[in-house]
């Protein structure tokens, strides 16, 4: 989870969160049910932007994540709620986040978390054990020598 309800209740009043988790009539209180499916749909989305360039859960969550899950959780939770109208500000949020996550996805934007590291390739192998480490030579058949067969 990359944010919580105080996160949110940060950005937004308390009547508008009512307003926006509250099924019933009149509204009366923060249905924290549907606050988690917003805020659990966010780390989803962040965690799909994520999965592949950093170790996944993030421990700490860094601060740039909690400003963006938190403007994903409130346009998911105006989304839920088709009859009130989404503010211009929110649905900007909402692109401008998608923009730096793709940022840090395609690592432009480092998120100061642990990256995974890709696995040494057959041309490059280290012993850790030992310290010393084995280097491939050219190959004996590329793709060039092999054209035309």
């Amino acid at each position: 989870m990359y944010c919580k309800l105080d996160d949110i209740q940060g950005v937004m009043s308390d009547a508008e969160l009512i307003q926006l988790t509250d099924d019933n009539v009149p509204p009366a209180i923060i249905e924290q049910t549907n606050v988690d499916k917003a805020i659990s749909r966010a780390g989803n989305l962040i965690d799909g932007y994520l999965r592949g360039r950093y170790v996944l859960p993030l421990n700490p969550v860094p601060g740039i994540l909690l400003d963006l899950a938190v403007d994903v959780a409130v346009y998911n939770l105006y989304k839920r709620k088709k009859k009130i109208k989404m503010p211009e500000s929110i649905s900007e949020d909402y692109k401008n986040t998608l923009k730096i996550l793709d940022l840090i996805q395609n690592g432009k934007v480092d998120i100061g978390s642990a990256k995974i590291t890709a696995p040494p390739t057959s041309d490059s192998v280290s012993n850790t054990a030992g310290g010393g480490s084995v280097a491939g030579g050219n190959r004996l058949f590329s793709r060039d020598s092999l054209k035309g067969f």
